[in-house]
């Protein structure tokens, strides 16, 4: 898989409602985390990335996502 320079430049990571699991997609996940990228997951249920995820949510993704947006966005201002 060819690294593009945004994927190696992405500061958070964010991925949602997907097992990842199905190649190649799912190892966005490990680049990013590979290069320093905040990991969030948010999704029902475990993911083989999780161990790796700065942060883990698993709540329904319509009550998850908008608090997590929420807080990031206020880091953002900070």
């Amino acid at each position: 898989m060819r690294r593009s320079p945004s994927r190696r430049r992405a500061r958070k990571f964010i991925a949602v409602g997907s097992s990842l699991q199905v190649q190649p997609t799912a190892g966005l996940a490990g680049v990013a985390a590979d290069h320093g990228a905040r990991l969030i997951i948010v999704t029902a249920e475990p993911t083989p990335y999780d161990d790796r995820a700065n942060e883990v949510m698993r709540e329904p993704i319509g009550d998850a996502l908008p608090v997590l947006l929420r807080t990031l966005s206020s880091q953002s201002n900070q």
